[in-house]
This record gives C-alpha cells, sequence and structure tokens, in this order.
C-alpha cells in the first residue's frame, strides 16, 4: 500500500501503474543512453561487479592446469564464460572472432594470404575462401562461415572493408543473433562450475606455458588449438612468442605451423576482428 490515508482501490490503481510504467521507464532509458551506457549503469545497479569478483575468487582458489579443450572444443560456450567472470559489463566477442577464423584456417576452409589486391598496392595479407570443409563443422562455426562467404561475394576474396560494408548493411545478420543466445543445452554447460575451471584452468596453463618446462611441443598434440583458445583469451602475442622461444628448430622447419603463427604476428586478424566486432550491438 502506498498511503493510509488514501482509499484501497486508488492504491491498487497505483500500485497497478508503477508495475506497468517501471518496464516502460526501462525501455525508455535504455534508447536514450544507448545499450553500451545503460549496460554498464545497470551492471553496477545489479551489484554484478561484486558477484563476479566473488565468483572469480571462488574458482582461482587451488585452479588446476587444464590441458584439454572446456566443453568438447566449444568455442562459443568458452567465450561465454569468459564473459560471464569478466569484469567489464560489455560481452567481448573479438578474441572470439580470431579464434574461429584461426580455426577456420587450420581447416582449410579459410585462407591468409599475402597479395596486392589493388594494381600497384602493397602486398598484404588477405582473407580468402578456402576448400569446403572435410567434415561437418559446429554450429557457431559453420554460422561463421557462411557470413564470411556472403561478404566475400563472387570472388571469394575478403577485404576488411568489405567485410564492414556488408556487415553494415546486414545488422540482422543471424550469425550475431545465434552468438549472443545460449540454447538450454549451451547454458548448462557454460554455467557448470567445472566448465568456468576447465576454461580458466586451460588459461593458466597457457600463460605458465613457459614455466612448466614441457620438453618438446610433439607431445602436444593439441598445440594448433592452444593458438585457438590463446586468441579468444586475448593472450595469443605471449603464447606464440613462448612457442618460437622454446621450440625454434620446430616452427623454422614446420611451413603450416609458422603460418599460424604469422597469422597472430601480424595485425591482418586484428583488422577482422575489428571489422566484425563493430557490427556487434
Amino acid at each position: 500500500m502506498f498511503f493510509t490515508f488514501l482509499p484501497e482501490w486508488l492504491n491498487m490503481l497505483l500500485s497497478l501503474i508503477t508495475i506497468v510504467m517501471v518496464p516502460v521507464v526501462i525501455v525508455v532509458l535504455f534508447v536514450a543512453m544507448g545499450r553500451k551506457t545503460f549496460s554498464a549503469i545497470w551492471y553496477v545497479i545489479s551489484l554484478q561487479p561484486i558477484r563476479r569478483k566473488r565468483l572469480r575468487q571462488q574458482l582461482q582458489q587451488k585452479l588446476e592446469y587444464y590441458r584439454d579443450l572446456p566443453a568438447n572444443g566449444n568455442l562459443k560456450i568458452a567465450n561465454a564464460v569468459m564473459n560471464s567472470l569478466s569484469s567489464s559489463p560489455i560481452a567481448d566477442y573479438q578474441g572470439l572472432f580470431g579464434a574461429l577464423i584461426l580455426r577456420l584456417i587450420d581447416k582449410e576452409a579459410l585462407k591468409m594470404e599475402v597479395r596486392a589486391t589493388v594494381y600497384g598496392s602493397e602486398p598484404h595479407p588477405v582473407l580468402s575462401i578456402g576448400n569446403r570443409p572435410k567434415e561437418e563443422l559446429p554450429v557457431v562455426e559453420k554460422k561463421f562461415l557462411s557470413m564470411l562467404i556472403h561478404a566475400a561475394g563472387k570472388d571469394g576474396v575478403l577485404q576488411p572493408r568489405e567485410l564492414q560494408q556488408y556487415l553494415r548493411k546486414n545488422k540482422s545478420e543471424d550469425f550475431f543473433h545465434y552468438l549472443k543466445t545460449l540454447d538450454s543445452d549451451e547454458r548448462a554447460i557454460a554455467e557448470n562450475p567445472d566448465t568456468a575451471r576447465q576454461v580458466l584452468g586451460l588459461r593458466k596453463f597457457l600463460l605458465d606455458f613457459s614455466l612448466i618446462g614441457i620438453r618438446d611441443i610433439k607431445e602436444l598434440p593439441l598445440w594448433k588449438e592452444y593458438l585457438v583458445y590463446a586468441t579468444l583469451f586475448g593472450i595469443a602475442d605471449q603464447v606464440s612468442k613462448d612457442f618460437t622461444e622454446l621450440y625454434s628448430d620446430y616452427f623454422s622447419a614446420n611451413t603450416i605451423a609458422l603460418t599460424q603463427l604469422n597469422i597472430i604476428g601480424n595485425n591482418a586478424l586484428v583488422t577482422y576482428t575489428n571489422a566484425i566486432d563493430r557490427a556487434v550491438e
């Protein structure tokens, strides 16, 4: 009851108006301030920073190294876990985009080649559509690749500016809607504390890689996937540096391995992930 001196029917009416108006006010504020500003304010009001910090501390206690792929290699779920533990109110997908590009290059569905796309221009790394995947791709990879194929057009060559223009015209791209939503099975896995420990454990393993003292990278059948996850975690520069310093002979003699490291080392990957990230609303 709002006011004791008012008739009961009037108090009920005021209660009803409040119930109706609160969602309306929230929507108006969302539109007026913009998604990012509203999300940041709501993030603080809902005490999310405290909750996430407490959860991170709980998970970090006695955290062990994890050397396998979290959630059976599902990059979407791993990224959702990282966002759920982040101190930022804005979900981050840029590392995921880079990780997807690297994985699709490894599967030969994409290619990164140095070429001059305009007559007389300086050669630079450019993405192009590769071969049809030999195996069925996970949904997130399939949707991501489909988006890039449409953006590349008939010539199959994808310039960062071309990608940005395509996404500007196709803001309702199916991939982005899929990216931001988890189905019931994905949510159950992402919210499982064991999954979070796997993700954080792998990140810890990659950060401490140079200190662990693994004798030979040939003992690491997942080393290419480690580069994919290092990109997802935003630590690819450090991990690729550790790999080349510890196993310089292997990488200098292995063309495919060296190509993977060069893709991480140049700015081309960042150029593409920036173009995609700008389209995420």
